[in-house]
């Protein structure tokens, strides 16, 4: 069953800050800014990977890429690990006594936990959309704040930088207008997310490889034909041809790329 998980435009460009802005107009003026660019071939693991798995909190199709978040999902992991800790400090406690220093981080553990679980029942639903036919983007809000939807072509990407291990590093985030990032990671590193990404986000060109899209590839491959093959989007450093020698022979004759 073909679904429709269109969202309403709430930020623009205009909507991040000063700074942000400028960097962005600046291309390298900040080294952590991901390009809109299809910079690597090897995407075939995100269709293996992420995409390919069935479950009700993920859909894929020509026009959406669609994700829900687990409600109990930070809960187990922020709560769980808080929870870790405050068994690891109550068996010191009861073994050496409630000194104030064990009493402080009992509360400060509790208190966490509470938080999480108190927020897994209040949050409002978190979803991450590609619109690839409408070129619109929904982001995460910040804890309650509503999701986000700006034009694909407004968004600052970002990769994180991770700890000194470089752990957590090199994946890609999407700025907030609002306030911090939210991770767009599907798997490998930052590029190839980014080559993904752009690459499924540009109508303009066939969808990326892989089976979960082999199904839409001929009514993809029709309606860009019916519009005349339109130019790209956005830049790439690899080919993208079609699915078939045909096919490719006729974006060219048609549209001339």
């Amino acid at each position: 069953m073909v679904k429709d998980f269109t969202r309403s435009i709430t930020h623009s460009f205009k909507h991040y800050s000063s700074y942000n802005r400028k960097v962005n107009n600046k291309k390298g003026n900040l080294s952590a800014i991901v390009e809109k660019k299809i910079y690597s071939k090897d995407i075939l693991k995100y269709e293996k990977g992420l995409l390919s798995k069935v479950s009700k909190n993920r859909y894929v199709d020509d026009n959406f890429i669609w994700q829900k978040y687990d409600k109990w999902g930070t809960t187990f992991i922020a709560g769980g690990v808080s929870l870790g800790f405050l068994l690891i400090i109550l068996r010191h406690a009861f073994k050496e006594g409630f000194s104030n220093s064990y009493v402080f981080f009992i509360l400060i553990f509790s208190i966490i936990i509470l938080f999480f679980v108190i927020y897994s029942f209040t949050q409002p639903k978190k979803e991450q959309i590609l619109n690839r036919r409408d070129g619109l983007i929904t982001m995460t809000g910040f804890f309650w704040q509503k999701n986000i939807t700006m034009r694909f072509d407004d968004v600052i990407f970002v990769f994180s930088s991770g700890g000194e291990d470089v752990v957590g590093g090199y994946q890609l985030m999407v700025l907030r207008p609002t306030i911090g990032a939210d991770i767009f990671e599907l798997t490998g590193n930052c590029y190839t997310t980014m080559s993904f990404i752009t690459w499924y986000m540009d109508k303009n060109r066939p969808l990326p490889p892989g089976e979960a899209f082999d199904r839409f590839r001929e009514q993809d491959f029709e309606r860009r034909k019916a519009e005349g093959f339109p130019k790209p989007l956005y830049p790439s450093k690899i080919k993208t041809p079609e699915a078939t020698k045909a096919q490719q022979a006729e974006r060219k004759r048609i549209g001339g790329w």
